[in-house]
């Protein structure tokens, strides 16, 4: 049956049912799944609008899953402080921090549901860029390709120098490939007490300024004592 003639037939259906209530049953009971697809669109669609409003301007944009800004004061121009030593033009630009995004840690479902939710429309639609967390939460976005591989767009000779520190994942095709960097606790991000356990770094395989991002990392391994 095509596409046009079931929904004539549902047409026909609907019209001969009794009250508002039972028509109303029979749209949810036939049309749900495009109906929580739509809904689910526009819900995403609305995060991702919000959370880039003001964005315009920004170098890059960063997300620090479960850091402890909440309980300690944090240094948050670490980022901008280590790409003064860039070349790139940044000129008039800031990094964009998010440090306000927590999962796993209140037992609250509700609250988890909706922050795995934003942080999955930041990866897939949005303009994240760098992105950190621990390794449950990092892990959590392999699939679909979350991550660039960062051994194509860092040298080599210094991924070498800290090769124990490396965090190897495999892609969507199964190819295995760099996917983050093992901050520990003498990290610039542990300096500026963001963090006090290891977390893992990478950047998103759709960052708008991946360019930035590749240049932080790289600056921050070479800045490494």
């Amino acid at each position: 049956m095509k596409i046009s003639e079931k929904i004539q037939r549902d047409l026909d259906q609907l019209k001969k049912l009794p009250n508002l209530s039972s028509k109303l049953y029979f749209i949810w009971d036939y049309y749900k799944a495009p109906l929580l697809l739509f809904l689910s669109i526009i819900s995403i669609s609305l995060i991702v609008f919000i959370s880039n409003i003001g964005r315009a301007d920004a170098s890059m944009y960063v997300v620090l899953l479960n850091n402890d800004s909440s309980i300690v004061e944090c240094d948050n121009t670490v980022f901008d402080e280590v790409l003064k030593k860039s070349d790139l033009d940044l000129k008039n630009k800031k990094v964009d921090i998010n440090d306000t995004l927590s999962v796993g840690n209140e037992n609250n479902e509700t609250n988890d549901i909706e922050t795995l939710q934003v942080l999955t429309a930041l990866f897939t639609i949005s303009d994240l860029d760098l992105y950190v967390a621990d390794k449950k939460y990092f892990d959590y976005f392999i699939e679909g390709g979350g991550y660039a591989d960062l051994s194509k767009l860092i040298d080599s000779s210094l991924l070498d120098k800290y090769k124990d520190d490396l965090y190897y994942i495999s892609d969507s095709n199964g190819n295995r490939i760099l996917g983050g960097i093992i901050l520990h606790n003498d990290s610039i991000i542990h300096s500026a007490h963001y963090y006090h356990d290891d977390v893992i770094m990478g950047v998103t395989s759709r960052a708008t300024n991946m360019d930035v991002a590749i240049e932080f990392i790289r600056l921050m391994l070479s800045d490494r004592n």
